[in-house]
């Protein structure tokens, strides 16, 4: 595959797909819908026979899975893989999706273990197709100081460029300070930033040659 469809997911006037390899960052403020759009760009490739490997740093696998499903009714839950970093005790045990558990959001090890042997499973489906998401990086940096999250992320997106998937990664730009959203940023092959007005919500894409820079109305 040389893109991933994306279309309908934002407004028509953006864009409509993505080179495979492509690491997206959404960032923007708290309740700005982060979290919604990150998961439809995961799930609107799953009807063309595409996986979904998703990293959750505080939501519990089930939970995911419920997102997903509400995104797409038809799920093929042979099709997706939930790294679960919520660490709660209390979680449902998720039998139908493959599942690793990792201890904390800080145990980036783990994280990335847990990714590979999912990605290794995909490969032995002939699943090719792969979107990756992480939910989100603000989590993993209350655990651990930026330096050390850069660089798993810098391995982690050259893995999804390496084996021509597609990232979708989400940032809460309010939490953090400049220097550490710039530097968080500069990992990725493009932005797509959330903004609340009076009017709703807002999107505008940087970092991809073609696609417009200005702020676009979004449902």
């Amino acid at each position: 595959m040389s893109v991933y469809d994306i279309d309908d997911v934002l407004p028509d006037e953006m864009i409509a797909e993505l080179p495979a390899g492509t690491n997206v960052l959404i960032t923007g403020p708290p309740m700005v819908g982060k979290r919604e759009l990150a998961f439809k760009l995961l799930a609107v490739g799953h009807e063309e026979g595409e996986g979904v490997l998703c990293v959750t740093t505080s939501a519990s696998a089930s939970t995911m899975l419920d997102e997903f499903e509400r995104q797409v009714p038809t799920l093929d839950r042979d099709r997706v893989a939930i790294v679960d970093c919520s660490g709660s005790d209390s979680q449902q045990t998720i039998r139908e999706i493959a599942t690793e558990r990792v201890s904390s959001p800080g145990d980036l090890t783990g994280i990335s273990i847990g990714t590979a042997k999912l990605l290794q499973r995909f490969s032995r489906q002939n699943i090719s197709e792969v979107r990756h998401g992480l939910v989100s990086i603000s989590t993993l940096i209350q655990y651990l100081d930026l330096q050390t999250v850069f660089k798993f992320l810098h391995i982690y997106t050259s893995r999804i460029e390496d084996t021509g998937g597609l990232g979708v990664f989400t940032l809460d730009s309010v939490s953090h300070d400049p220097k550490t959203t710039n530097t968080v940023t500069s990992e990725f092959d493009c932005v797509v930033e959330l903004r609340e007005t009076e009017d709703g919500r807002e999107v505008r894409v940087k970092g991809l040659p073609g696609a417009s820079r200005s702020w676009h109305a979004i449902d």
